[in-house]
């Protein structure tokens, strides 16, 4: 990575960046011939709570927000999957999602360093993994869990969108 970013939480005052972002990764995706997101995931409603209940990060370089990713503590979409976790039905992980860089900043390794900072927020907070999905479809980000070290775990079927793979990483 060419230049140093800082990590910060989310603020309201960054939401109509964060949904740029999002605009901007949908249009990525789409023309990956990935239909993640295609219905406008993650909605308004899921970035201001997100935001508001501090699951947000960002990124940021040269006071601009060059990424963002959101962080909970587990996720009950994952409780449930076909396949099974590292970790069984423990629920001492950080579900990172949502993950997105801005097209400025495409290509300067954020996507990697917001994967590894979601591991390290999850060591300092004692929790013992982190789990993340993808759409099936989408290779950049399967080809970067893998190379960070994720162990595919199984797939999920999302009411109502499509089918996810899940992956999950020791920390």
């Amino acid at each position: 990575m060419s230049e140093k970013y800082t990590l910060r939480r989310a603020t309201s005052a960054d939401i109509p960046e964060i949904e740029s972002i999002f605009n901007a990764a949908r249009a990525f995706m789409a023309s990956q011939n990935n239909p993640q997101w295609k219905d406008g995931y993650p909605y308004a409603d899921v970035v201001k709570s997100a935001v508001e209940g501090g699951n947000f990060r960002v990124l940021e370089i040269g006071g601009k927000a060059a990424a963002v990713f959101s962080v909970f503590e587990g996720d009950e979409e994952y409780d449930d999957i076909c396949g099974k976790w590292l970790t069984g039905k423990e629920r001492r992980y950080i579900a990172a999602h949502t993950l997105a860089v801005s097209p400025d900043f495409r290509g300067m390794g954020l996507a990697r360093a917001a994967v590894r900072e979601a591991e390290r927020e999850a060591k300092e907070r004692g929790f013992i993994s982190v789990r993340m999905d993808t759409h099936t479809k989408n290779a950049p980000m399967r080809s970067l869990l893998l190379s960070e070290g994720f162990t595919f775990c199984g797939n999920m079927t999302v009411p109502g969108r499509e089918s996810f793979i899940c992956f999950e990483k020791l920390v």
